[in-house]
């Protein structure tokens, strides 16, 4: 038996753990920590704190998730001399006695020509190559983009960068909710968090919730708006496990009744069915069910010291 799935499936020992994995969710789970760009994947077993092999990995992978698992095994190994191409990821390796073609000016020694699509980019700073433009400029520039990407038009932002990835994504239309295109980052256009939530506790949609959006509840008053979700945050913390203990009572309560109507109810029936003569049938069953509301009441006695 598989134990992610629990059904009845051709399964594999993990060479971590020995432990019985099917392959349809081997692929699935691999899948998923490749989308978000896991290099060292751990065992999907929770008991086992091992991370899967190089090739267990590759093996289960789809041809697809196989060359960005390589991608991102291959960006985790180099060093400062070495970079990708921005455009098709092709790694390139800076040589300072190369790629000079102008002396004169100090950093375009920087400029780099992709060998596998030609893209021409600068090494320094990792960026299509700025020609007659030192990376100091090229960066002021970037300064200008978030500039123009904070300023409000319309009622929004012009543009919100990505929690993760950093980039700059402009929404023409739809909600608050976005998903980055890049690293399938969820976070909110308005303030630009990520989207957290957490059961009991809320979502960045709720106004009360410390998961909440700062502009949803008291935009313009953020110490008393930190004050207000914390204090329900605490509120939440001390009387979820009181909420625990009433359910916990609550449904030992309702177990004993049953139990106690089932045990009368079979007694009441058994008895009837023994007697010789017939007997108005009201008054015997409504005796028995006096006394079985009396001992359900005296079960609830005992419990409710608890």
């Amino acid at each position: 038996m598989c134990r992610v799935c629990l059904e009845d499936k051709p399964i594999k020992p993990l060479p971590c753990c020995k432990k019985a994995v099917c392959e349809e969710c081997l692929k699935v789970y691999l899948s998923a920590q490749v989308q978000l760009g896991q290099v060292e994947i751990k065992c999907p077993i929770t008991e086992c704190f091992e991370f899967l092999e190089e090739t267990t990995v590759v093996y289960n992978l789809t041809h697809e998730d196989s060359i960005k698992y390589k991608y991102f095994l291959e960006l985790g190994r180099i060093d400062s001399s070495t970079k990708p191409c921005p455009q098709c990821k092709h790694f390139t390796t800076f040589k300072k006695k190369g790629h000079i073609p102008t002396p004169s000016r100090s950093e375009s020694k920087y400029k780099i020509q992709c060998p596998t699509c030609q893209f021409v980019w600068c090494f320094k700073c990792h960026s299509p190559w700025h020609e007659g433009v030192n990376c100091k400029e090229y960066k002021k520039g970037d300064k200008l983009l978030r500039h123009w990407a904070s300023e409000i038009e319309h009622g929004q932002r012009n543009a919100q960068k990505c929690p993760k990835c950093k980039i700059h994504i402009q929404r023409t239309e739809g909600c608050d909710h976005m998903t980055c295109s890049q690293c399938n980052t969820n976070f909110c256009y308005r303030c630009g968090e990520r989207y957290r939530q957490l059961r009991f506790f809320g979502d960045h949609t709720s106004n009360l919730s410390i998961f909440g959006c700062k502009y949803r509840y008291l935009p313009e008053r953020p110490h008393l708006r930190r004050l207000v979700r914390g204090s329900v945050c605490a509120g939440k913390l001390f009387i979820a496990p009181l909420i625990m203990v009433l359910g916990l009572a609550l449904g030992a309560i309702a177990v004993v009744i049953v139990e106690e109507i089932k045990t009368y109810w079979n007694l009441i029936s058994g008895r009837t069915r023994n007697q010789t003569q017939h007997l108005a049938p009201q008054p015997v069953l409504l005796s028995d069910m006096l006394y079985c509301l009396k001992q359900v009441f005296i079960c609830i006695s005992y419990l409710l010291p608890l």
